[in-house]
């Protein structure tokens, strides 16, 4: 006799619908926002920078925005992260009314919504604990990446590029409204969000206490690096993927939506399967296994001849990241203690995703001085160093989970 899993609650449920509707406009922005540069110019450099402008924030602002989630109110934070947001991309969606939006303002909004970003993802990663059991972490990281994957990258993105067809800033403002949705959800969560919060020291200290703890520990420090390496080289691939598809094989704005929906349904599978792999071959070999996937990935669209290709192409790198980042994003939570659980996260997502848009940049030069067939070999010789410094990390698995009391048994 097998018993099934508890019950993750009503506040995690409402949660997860939560994240669904704020991710379903972040898809829907992932798909129009590309296709509204590539109409304002044809600039490699630009279009790549607007990729790029949405993750800056995490390299400036991220140990900041996590020590202001350790001491203050995370639902607060979320809900006016997602109303600031709403405001934001409404305001995008005037200008292209009034016809006056211009490529540099394009950027000027993405970097806004990334600065909403830091505040309103620490928020919720540091969030997850408190809604459920230290046993059910995997599960319900599971379900939320589930969310991220399936209403951003598939459904969100195609609706995108179908919307921006449409009416051009018809897609920003359905994304205004799924942020305001939000917002609303997270209101009526009844449960805390964050546990007991001391504010007897300065910003600085607290910053200070987050990155000491994350270049102490040998685990997070290495994955950190492997993480950094891994998104710069999808980056140098993805921040000209619009180019790829639309320049170079053709697709129309219809069919660029399609390639990136359907190449994402390899994440919403990856968000199924993630916890039975890891449960079956265990943290380590699936943490392990999964940049070599990436890998695979990049060399698959620099040889690309028709989108039924690059739509494998991102099936498979869409699943890999999922299923890295289920057992990855759960050992963080494991094995950092609660009350820095917001800076170490904002840190190691300053790390780590403050190397993308470097990589959208470098990606965006290399195609305007060779081509973007160059810049996917290019991103998969780099993400061959991410998986050494993986393997290299991972030798401190078990001493990381041991001293926080857990292993790497589900």
């Amino acid at each position: 006799m097998t018993l099934s899993p508890p019950a993750l609650g009503r506040d995690f449920r409402t949660f997860w619908f939560a994240a669904a509707a704020s991710n379903l406009g972040d898809g829907i922005r992932l798909g129009a926002l590309p296709l509204l540069a590539l109409s304002l110019t044809d600039d490699a450099r630009l279009i790549a920078l607007v990729s790029a402008a949405t993750l800056v924030p995490w390299l400036l602002f991220g140990p900041i925005g996590g020590a202001i989630v350790d001491r203050q109110d995370c639902r607060r934070l979320m809900i006016v992260g997602q109303l600031g947001r709403a405001l934001l991309v409404g305001g995008l969606a005037v200008t292209i009314a009034a016809d006056a939006v211009t490529v540099w303002w394009v950027i000027v909004v993405a970097f806004g919504l990334g600065v909403g970003e830091v505040f309103v993802d620490s928020s919720s990663q540091a969030a997850v604990p408190q809604l459920v059991e230290s046993g059910q972490l995997d599960r319900a990281n599971g379900q939320l990446i589930a969310a991220i994957t399936l209403f951003d990258q598939v459904v969100g993105v195609a609706l995108g590029a179908a919307l921006f067809g449409l009416a051009t800033g018809l897609p920003f403002v359905v994304d205004a409204l799924t942020f305001v949705i939000g917002a609303v959800l997270i209101i009526s969560i009844k449960r805390p969000l964050q546990g007991e919060r001391i504010a007897s020291t300065s910003i600085r200290t607290d910053i200070a206490d987050g990155m000491r703890f994350l270049r102490g520990h040998l685990f997070l420090r290495g994955m950190m690096a492997a993480v950094a390496t891994s998104n710069f080289a999808g980056n140098v691939a993805f921040g000209v993927l619009v180019v790829l598809l639309v320049d170079d094989l053709g697709a129309t704005e219809v069919e660029f939506g399609i390639v990136l929906a359907v190449g994402a349904v390899g994440g919403v599978l990856g968000s199924v399967v993630a916890s039975k792999i890891a449960r079956r071959f265990g943290r380590r070999r699936t943490l392990a296994g999964m940049p070599l996937v990436l890998v695979l990935s990049y060399l698959v669209n620099a040889t690309a001849t028709a989108l039924w290709m690059v739509s494998v192409s991102f099936f498979i790198a869409s699943f890999a990241i999922v299923v890295f980042n289920v057992p990855g994003q759960s050992i963080r939570q494991m094995v950092t203690p609660e009350p820095i659980l917001g800076r170490v996260v904002s840190s190691f997502r300053m790390i780590g995703m403050g190397a993308a848009p470097l990589g959208a940049i470098v990606g965006g030069v290399i195609t305007e001085a060779s081509n973007v067939r160059t810049a996917n070999y290019v991103a998969a010789v780099v993400e061959v160093g991410s998986w050494v410094l993986l393997v290299l990390a991972l030798q401190h698995l078990d001493g990381a989970l041991a001293a926080a009391g857990a292993t790497d048994e589900m």
